[in-house]
Order: C-alpha cells, then structure tokens, then sequence
C-alpha cells in the first residue's frame, strides 16, 4: 500500500510506492574501476599526477594519503565576507577541498579493507576534520564519501572528500533548524528520543552494538538507505573516543559488507553530519544507495521511494 510519510522532524515527505520497484530497470547497479593501476592517480608510482601531499601515513610506502583535490570547489584565497547588493550577493570561493586516499590498493573495496586499515583511515580523517574546523573563517566542515560513477566520483580507486567552508551547506542547515526547534519545545536531543521510540518499534533496526545503532530511517529518501548514530549523545565526530572510533568502524565496515552482499558492486554515498558541542544535535552518519535515478518529483521537494525502510530493515540485517 502506498503511503506518505513525514520525516522525524524536518519538512521533508516521502512516497512509499512498492509498486513502482516493479518497473523494468527500476533500480540500476553501475560501478566499475574505470581506469587501469598504471594510469590512476591515486595509486603508488603515480604521486605526481596530484596536488602535493598534505600527509601521507607512513611517509614512504604510505597506507592512507590526504591530498588537497585538483579541481576543488573551494579554495585558500583571501575571505572578506559577503559581497554585492540586492540580488547579487555573493562571496569569495574560500575554504579547503581535500581528498583521502583510503588505501594503495586499486582494486580493494572499502569494506574490504582491514579494520587496523579503517581505523587509520578514520583517525586520519577526524584529525583534519578538527584542523580544518578550527580554521578562523570556516564555518563547517563537509565529509562525504562518493563510491562509483552513479554516486558522482570520478575515479573508481577508493576515496573519501573533506570540504571546509565559509557557509552552511543547505540540507545541514534546515536539520539543524528543525532539531534546534524540537530541542527547544522538549528540552531533550530530537534524535535520541528518536533512538528510543525505534528501539522500542524495533521494524526499522537494522543492527545495533555496543556503542552504536543502525536504523532504516522512517521517512527514507533513498531504497535501503541507513543511518548510524551513537547510543550516547555526542554531536560532533571529534568527540568519539578512541573505542569509539573502533566500534563505528567495525559497524561501517559490516553495513558495507551487508550491502556488496546484496547487491554486489554497489554505487553510493557516505555523509558524516557533525556540528561542535551541541545539545540539540546529534552526530550520524547516513548511507545512501544509488539503487535507482531520480524520476522528477524531487526537483519539488517530493521524495518517491519504492522500498519501505521496515523492509529494507529486515534484508539488511547484520
């Protein structure tokens, strides 16, 4: 049966249409390694062809390689707040684009890493989260991962994208608001009243552990898309301690391996959604799988999803 369902607290509705998952090429797999070791840009031998290093861990024969990106988005220049009048304001491209380079290996997936690999990898990258965010000009910091063409990365070889800027990405900006407004009206996290009432439902877990829960989200934009939070409250990726870091680690790397599982070479997106220090927000990280292309309805702000998430839950179970 179809359905329209409100997200958890933001302005944000789906339809849920089972139906339409019938649809010849209804959900698409397309992710291959597009271009030979000898000529990626991300392997050993080819240093040269990027940016120079900002930190390769071990200096030589590195493991994990943070570079800055070769046609980023944003750049060091000088940052003198908004400019123009009326319509046209607008502002310098200042900020920071960097790339991490997860492993040497051309060919491994990042679930296919070893954890000690993943946990390198994870440190690496929370540090420059919290060098990047002490920058006096930024705002905040984006961290997100694009695995395959249909996910928007242009090199198959396994990477993770770091972005500081001077303005609040949009998406960001409206959770906050509306986890700022709940937190204002109960006086408690939006988000772990929301691990509460799900782990009381239990339909939309999909695994929980230690220190972390898995859920398929109620109003889920996305077939099979999952988001990972703390049990405990912790707003900002910098706060994990150490065990922490291991546990979430451990839960990507599983999620991960669920999903190759079934769905084999699998497109998708990782974003980290952190902000320093707060009592209304709540640090996640959301996985979205690019199953299917966008049919039209969500240039208006309408989201169609074919999978319920209480089923998604179920298949994705680890």
């Amino acid at each position: 049966m179809n359905e329209i369902r409100k997200d958890y607290i933001a302005e944000k509705y789906v339809i849920f249409s089972p139906k339409r998952a019938k649809r010849p090429h209804a959900f698409r797999k397309l992710k291959e390694k597009d271009i030979p070791p000898e000529k990626c840009p991300f392997c050993p031998g080819n240093e040269h062809l990027t940016p120079k290093a900002i930190k390769q861990i071990p200096k030589k024969n590195w493991k994990v390689r943070l570079i800055p990106n070769k046609f980023p988005a944003l750049s060091e220049v000088p940052f003198n707040g908004e400019e123009g009048k009326g319509f046209f304001k607008h502002y310098k491209p200042y900020g920071y684009h960097e790339v991490l380079i997860e492993t040497p290996d051309h060919y491994k997936e990042y679930h296919e890493l070893s954890m000690k690999q993943l946990e390198l990898c994870f440190k690496t990258l929370v540090e420059r989260y919290k060098f990047l965010l002490a920058k006096k000009e930024t705002v905040y910091v984006t961290v997100f991962k694009n695995e395959g063409k249909m996910a928007g990365a242009s090199l198959g070889h396994t990477h993770s994208q770091i972005i500081a800027s001077p303005v609040f990405p949009k998406k960001i900006s409206e959770k906050m608001t509306a986890s700022e407004k709940y937190y204002k009206k109960e006086q408690r996290c939006p988000y772990c009243d929301i691990i509460k009432a799900e782990k009381k439902k239990k339909e939309r877990v999909v695994s929980e552990n230690k220190e972390f829960i898995v859920l398929a989200p109620y109003a889920s934009t996305w077939p099979y898309e999952t988001w990972i939070f703390p049990k405990k409250h912790i707003s900002d990726i910098s706060c994990l301690d150490n065990s922490q870091q291991k546990y979430l680690v451990k839960t990507i790397k599983k999620l991960l391996g669920k999903y190759a599982e079934l769905f084999g070479d699998l497109p998708y997106h990782i974003v980290y959604n952190s902000f320093p220090k707060s009592d209304f927000w709540h640090f996640h990280i959301e996985i979205y799988p690019k199953l299917k292309i966008y049919g039209g309805f969500e240039y208006f702000g309408l989201y169609v999803n074919e999978v319920l998430p209480e089923y998604a839950a179920k298949k994705l179970k680890f």
